[in-house]
């Protein structure tokens, strides 16, 4: 049954995934589908093909001249194909886009040009979001990127049922609360909204209280969402300790577009998480 969400703050229609057909990107683009196919949207597969010379402006003749990029050309076709015929084969619309010689920008150019709503890549390995990404930076797209951007590191074989929402909770948005229940009740998930108290930047409770019930408030199944405050030294080490109490499967965190995940928390340590963790992760714009 298509379910798009317009009143829940996720308008999911339109999902974008780059790939290099790497396993990572594969994951990527195998849980895209699933989405897809849960929200009756559609989905662009994107492929950023590096040659040695201006393609586009280059004539069947002298394509010829360079047999290894006209062979890596037809593998990017190919795989693209076999993509979007597994997507069909599930009901779900999708198309195939090779790009030349853009680079990491052409993924925002597209991303901007088609409306898409959801973005959906694979990260390469532990090292994470801070080495190269789909051939790009992946701090650079999620700094650029105005819509949620799910970056998964290896397959997803169960339902994500139980998401970790880490936050200082002092500037969450409505809106963006809003594109995470969304998303959640489209997979049918549960939220546990986290926040770790250090020694170092305590907080009274009354106030990080008041921060986490006004969020609360707009959850919109019941049960949706659980409350959780743990006392630690250090962010990320509450944030271990919390996930080996209770087992999760994505970890959500906000982002701030000008300096991407470096400005989660004042000390900036959750994107370590983010970057070591092999659980998906879900990047929301403040």
């Amino acid at each position: 049954m298509e379910n798009t969400l317009d009143n829940k703050g996720l308008n999911l229609k339109n999902i974008l995934v780059p790939t290099d057909f790497s396993n990572c990107a594969n994951a990527a683009a195998d849980y895209a589908i699933q989405l897809a196919q849960l929200a009756g949207a559609e989905v662009h597969l994107l492929h950023l093909q590096e040659t040695p010379v201006n393609w586009i402006r280059l004539s069947k003749e002298k394509e010829k001249r360079y047999p290894e990029t006209l062979r890596a050309i037809g593998h990017a076709k190919s795989e693209l194909s076999k993509w979007v015929r597994k997507a069909e084969k599930t009901g779900v619309k999708a198309e195939r886009f090779l790009v030349f010689d853009t680079g990491k920008d052409e993924i925002i150019r597209h991303l901007e040009a088609h409306q898409h709503d959801f973005l959906v890549m694979g990260s390469h390995g532990a090292d994470g979001l801070e080495e190269k990404l789909i051939g790009s930076n992946a701090q650079q797209v999620l700094r650029q990127a105005t819509v949620p951007v799910l970056i998964i590191k290896k397959p997803i074989f169960r339902p994500v049922r139980n998401i970790l929402f880490v936050s200082d909770f002092t500037d969450v948005s409505t809106a963006s609360f809003h594109q995470l229940t969304g998303f959640a009740d489209l997979i049918q998930a549960h939220i546990d909204l986290l926040f770790v108290n250090t020694q170092d930047q305590f907080t009274a409770s009354a106030a990080t209280d008041r921060n986490m019930d006004r969020l609360m408030a707009h959850c919109q199944r019941e049960d949706t969402c659980t409350r959780n405050v743990i006392n630690a030294e250090t962010v990320e080490d509450g944030i271990k300790a919390f996930i080996r109490q209770q087992p999760m499967d994505l970890i959500a965190i906000c982002t701030h577009g000008k300096s991407g995940l470096r400005q989660l928390f004042s000390p900036s340590i959750a994107e370590k998480v983010a970057n070591r963790s092999i659980l998906p992760v879900l990047s929301l714009r403040l």
